[in-house]
């Protein structure tokens, strides 16, 4: 196999798609289905926020330390008021949930006014019980009674409990896209050069293993450019990047022997382009179930598939929970796919002597 002639081909290749309409839409689909995610799911753990206006003529740490007793209860957010005039009409205007105006040292206890609304809501009440403690501490004192808060995790949790829903919904739409690259992508671009003739007359520059393995190498770039773009722009919070673009990456390849065989098979890009997608639906489907399923038929049919387990591995990646704990099985199987598939594309090439 010359690398050379290889390369030029995943060069024509590349610039053929750049210029194909299809292979833009299917390719910037799901980029797109996973920024509107993104953009619109709300997390389940986001705080809720409080807005306070601080009055501190001697400049201290009043607004840190409540901030810091806050803690991971409220989202505190702190606005900006000269005086406690200024603070008042915050409050009044709905502009700040609470004003603090704290009074000059005077050398016995640190006080302060509280400014609330009289419509505030749980959040700011809750700002408001925090006060004294900062204050107190503020001042460089302890507080006279000290609390200690520990987070205790539920038990039996499914994957989807342990990963926000935005994250797994740009997940998905990650699977959609290797999916897309995989199965209709590469196919499209295989089958229409039969087509038209093209592959014929690479042919005769290059044999047909190297054309084979430049079209694989361009979904390779697809699926990976896609995924570190979905990342980027969706600013996805992936706890083990090596796990999570390294399952990535294994779906692709898993996928793509399959899909260069489906053209092979069906050398009619618009059939690929027009009715391929119905094949993806339990590809993505079967990959988010991945995550409700936990028993039963369904889970041993998941256990053997290569979208389910490299769903399950690029969980895993996302969350530092670790929700599937897949391990070496998972890969495994996507092994034993990709193999599958390209022994399969060998065979069918040498018969129809590519």
């Amino acid at each position: 196999m010359n690398l050379g002639r290889v390369l030029a081909i995943l060069l024509k290749d590349l610039r053929d798609a750049m210029r194909d309409g299809r292979i833009i839409v299917l390719l910037a689909l799901p980029i797109g289905l996973a920024v509107f995610y993104n953009a619109t799911i709300e997390d389940d753990d986001e705080l809720p926020k409080a807005s306070v206006a601080i009055v501190d003529p001697a400049g201290g740490d009043v607004g840190r330390e409540l901030r810091s007793a806050a803690g991971k209860s409220v989202d505190v957010e702190f606005v900006e008021a000269r005086d406690e005039a200024a603070a008042r009409r915050l409050v009044a205007e709905d502009d700040s949930a609470v004003a603090v105006i704290v009074a000059p040292a005077s050398g016995g206890p640190a006080r302060a006014e509280v400014l609330v609304g009289a419509d505030a809501s749980p959040t700011a009440q809750s700002v408001v019980a925090l006060v004294p403690d900062a204050l107190t501490r503020a001042a460089g004192r302890e507080p006279t009674a000290q609390t200690q808060v520990r987070s205790v995790a539920a038990t039996n949790q499914k994957p989807y409990e342990l990963i926000e829903q935005r994250a797994l919904a740009v997940l998905i739409m990650i699977v959609m896209l290797a999916a897309f690259v995989a199965m209709m992508v590469v196919p499209i671009q295989t089958a229409e050069e039969l087509e038209t003739g093209t592959f014929g007359a690479l042919r005769l520059a290059a044999t047909g293993p190297e054309i084979l393995a430049a079209k694989a190498l361009a979904g390779f770039i697809y699926g990976a450019v896609g995924i570190a773009v979905t990342v980027a722009i969706t600013k996805l919070d992936v706890h083990d990047p090596l796990l999570f673009y390294g399952a990535g990456l294994a779906l692709i390849v898993s996928l793509v022997g399959f899909g260069l065989l489906l053209g092979l098979l069906v050398p009619n890009a618009n059939a690929i382009n027009t009715y391929g997608s119905f094949g993806l639906f339990p590809v993505i489907g079967l990959a988010a179930a991945s995550f409700f399923v936990d028993s039963g038929i369904l889970m041993t049919i998941l256990d053997v598939l290569p979208f389910s387990q490299a769903a399950r591995l690029m969980g895993d990646g996302l969350s530092a929970q670790q929700p599937f704990d897949a391990g070496s099985v998972a890969w495994a199987v996507i092994a034993a796919w990709a193999l599958l598939g390209y022994a399969i594309l060998a065979r069918i090439a040498s018969r129809k002597e590519l």
